[in-house]
């Protein structure tokens, strides 16, 4: 069974916010950038996957945030996925700093597709093992589901067009690019003066560049003090494109 793939990364300035601490969308794009890097380094490279017309896309994350590194901090990445094929794969995901203080956590669900049908097929029982490693996962994410949101707790409502820059190498929106589109609606007050804690993405639906997008936000008050922020993405058929619940605690 392989180690856990290991990444060194030193935050830039580019991928903080105004308080030079990474934005939350970018924990999702260094997780994604060390996935990628995880196939590049077997003989499963993306561009031997390409030239098949297979692919991996991510179904959700739930990510745990238990502090946010700041511009020019250095910090390991790891990455490995659950034993066991089936037409879903479980990644796990560490950040850590160099003295081991863990930064964040997260889970993830995948699916191996045929790009051609956009249909989820058997991952290769080889495949698999190049990514697997036994070890425990760095949580328990519980069910994937988000709480529904309540039409009385809306609290913005807008519509965007994909962008051509917004769309990756499957040709639907990048994964990140969801996050940052919620992180935008959050409110002033809860944005800076409470900080994520725990983010979950759930994709239902592929969007391509010029779509449109409706995205809705809603905000909830919990009982300790907590606020949860629901983000719903639909298309002009009314389709769920992607929900989000961001958990906000005072700073």
């Amino acid at each position: 069974m392989n180690e856990p793939f290991t990444q060194n990364i030193e935050i830039s300035l580019y991928d903080t916010d105004m308080n030079a601490k990474i934005s939350i969308q970018n924990i999702v794009k260094y997780f994604m950038e060390a996935a990628v890097d995880h196939s590049e380094h077997t003989e499963y490279k993306l561009d031997r996957l390409l030239a098949a017309r297979r692919g991996w896309v991510v179904l959700n994350w739930v990510i745990k945030m238990k502090e946010y590194p700041g511009f020019a901090d250095k910090l390991k990445i790891s990455t490995w996925a659950k034993p066991g094929c089936s037409l879903q794969a479980t990644r796990y995901f560490t950040m850590e700093y160099e003295d081991g203080t863990t930064a964040a956590e997260a889970v993830s669900r995948w699916a191996f597709l045929d790009l051609e049908t956009r249909h989820p097929i058997r991952c290769p029982l080889e495949m698999m093992e190049a990514y697997c490693y036994d070890r425990e996962e760095p949580f328990n994410p519980g069910k994937f589901n988000l709480p529904k949101e309540k039409e009385e707790n809306i609290i913005s409502e807008r519509k965007i067009t994909v962008r051509r820059s917004e769309t990756d190498t499957n040709g639907h929106t990048n994964n990140a690019r969801y996050v940052e589109w919620a992180v935008d609606d959050v409110p002033d007050d809860v944005y800076t003066n409470y900080k994520a804690e725990e983010i979950r993405v759930l994709y239902r639906k592929e969007c391509r560049a010029g779509e449109a997008v409706t995205i809705k936000t809603y905000l909830r008050d919990d009982e300790n003090g907590l606020k949860e922020i629901i983000t719903s993405m639909e298309n002009d058929n009314g389709d769920v494109l992607c929900k989000l619940s961001t958990i906000w605690s005072k700073k």
